[in-house]
């Protein structure tokens, strides 16, 4: 039995049952067939729970390594240029548009992560945000920063 695993899932559990009351108050939208707005944070305590009880049955199965198997814990390199490409892109994002800095955002983070192939960093950074966009502004209804080209 993994302690640090078994530890990580009841606490995790514990958060993702405790944001599940808290958002079980959210009101239902009276349209039908459109998800209201509790849709997102079940979406995300639904999917914290499936993870914290895999993170808890693999501890209690064993799976995973002990305490004594890890040699050094290092920050990878990327952390940091990582998340200020993240700030970086939220302060773009009500100036450019959700499409426009999502491009950028997720380029610079491929090629941040060792992608050096062209087409490989700009197919997806393309490809992405648009489908993302289109996702969620015509089937979820949810409005997303606009460019000042559209």
């Amino acid at each position: 039995m993994a302690r640090r695993n078994v530890l990580a899932g009841m606490v995790l559990l514990a958060i993702g049952l405790g944001y599940g009351v808290l958002t079980a108050g959210l009101p239902d939208r009276s349209l039908p067939g459109t998800p209201g707005p509790a849709f997102f944070p079940w979406l995300i305590t639904a999917g914290w729970l499936a993870l914290s009880t895999a993170l808890l049955v693999r501890g209690l199965l064993g799976g995973g390594k002990n305490s004594t198997d890890v040699i050094e814990h290092r920050i990878p390199a990327q952390g940091w240029p990582a998340l200020v490409g993240f700030a970086a892109y939220l302060l773009l994002l009500p100036t450019l548009g959700f499409i426009v800095a999502s491009i950028l955002f997720f380029a610079s983070l491929t090629w941040l992560y060792g992608e050096r192939n062209k087409l490989r960093i700009v197919l997806p950074a393309i490809i992405i945000p648009i489908v993302l966009f289109y996702l969620f502004t015509a089937g979820f209804q949810v409005l997303l920063p606009r460019g000042p080209w559209w």
